[in-house]
């Protein structure tokens, strides 16, 4: 069965079931038809009556208010871009306020250390389970007892360094977010 693409479409979604939508940026914006409450942006509605002309206000703290007078019957579709009442833009609140470092400066040595720390037991855990997996190989190739013991060892060393280097990473959080 064939279904018309415009079907999908979200655009023109509020036009074809009968709905009025009105947006705003920034959103949760009040908006009030003829006075009356009637939402937050986004917002879909319909006509309660067929009175005309009405009058749309969409408002928000800190910013100006935008009004729209609709004459006939018609749908609406319309988006406000909300103007800030204060010359300083508000229209970022998330990162409002919010400074890109740190409020005191990191300690480097302790920085330092404990990355040279981290990476250095990092390559040694990759290292000794090499060694390890390939002393394993020849144990199961050629059965020799000697490749076995050092395959243990090489076991036993590679996993204090991932212990080590999980103290290493725990230490670099510490000394980067929370000393």
């Amino acid at each position: 069965m064939f279904f018309p693409v415009i079907l999908f479409g979200q655009s023109s979604d509020s036009v074809m079931i009968n709905y009025n939508y009105i947006d705003s940026y920034p959103q949760n914006a009040e908006v009030q038809l003829d006075s009356e409450y009637i939402g937050t942006t986004p917002l879909y509605f319909q006509w309660a009556d067929s009175t005309f002309p009405k009058s749309i206000k969409v408002s928000l703290q800190g910013y100006n208010e935008e009004t729209l007078l609709i004459n006939s019957v018609e749908l609406i579709n319309k988006k406000f871009i909300l103007v800030p009442v204060k010359k300083r833009s508000l229209i970022n609140i998330v990162k409002e306020d919010k400074l890109p470092y740190f409020k005191e400066p990191r300690k480097v040595v302790p920085l330092v250390l404990s990355s040279v720390f981290t990476a250095a037991s990092g390559i040694g855990a990759f290292y000794f389970k090499s060694l390890a997996s390939d002393n394993r190989k020849h144990y199961e190739t050629f059965g020799d007892s000697e490749s076995l013991d050092n395959k243990k060892k090489y076991d036993l060393l590679g996993g204090i360094s991932i212990v080590a280097l999980q103290v290493g990473f725990g230490a670099l959080m510490y000394f980067l977010f929370l000393d």
